[in-house]
């Protein structure tokens, strides 16, 4: 039996193409088919990012606001140091700023208004699993509370909210 380890991401045309002529000519050959790695930690890079886009989608975050690029970069920088959020007018905002080369006050208007058009379109189940309490109760979070709660989910929580 030979085994073979194919990542979904790298793969194109033709390496489809291959792998089926390989499975004609080799019956035992079995492949395995993920998304980065077989060795890949939660935190490597493209697969947090598809798993932070995916709970942002989940909640409603719009994914054409500049608010939802911003959350993405300060979960990011969340993940990697909690620390970020001690100060997240004077650290996290002026952070996700440099790196998108804006202002610190366009990104906290930003996030904010994704949050609230999440908020409100969202949907009602995730955001109770996630934050104990929906829009239909008439409180949303706060820009820090909406990013430590989504930061603490990946480091700590991951998957047991929302399976």
């Amino acid at each position: 039996m030979s085994l073979m380890w194919v990542s979904v991401t790298e793969c194109n045309q033709s390496h489809i193409y291959h792998l089926t002529q390989m499975i004609k000519e080799d019956e035992n050959l079995q492949i395995l088919l993920s998304y980065g790695a077989p060795d890949m930690d939660i935190r490597d890079g493209g697969v947090l990012r598809r798993k932070i886009e995916h709970v942002l989608s989940l909640l409603g975050v719009p994914s054409h606001l500049k608010g939802c690029q911003y959350l993405k970069t300060g979960i990011d920088l969340c993940i990697q140091s909690m620390e970020e959020l001690d100060g997240i007018t004077k650290r996290l905002y002026p952070d996700i700023a440099g790196i998108h080369h804006t202002t610190a006050e366009t990104v906290e208007h930003a996030i904010r208004h994704a949050i609230e058009a999440a908020w409100q379109r969202g949907d009602e189940n995730t955001q109770k699993r996630l934050f104990g309490y929906s829009h239909m109760e008439g409180r949303r979070p706060t820009n820090s509370e909406f990013i430590y709660r989504l930061a603490d989910y990946f480091i700590n929580d991951d998957g047991k909210y929302l399976s």
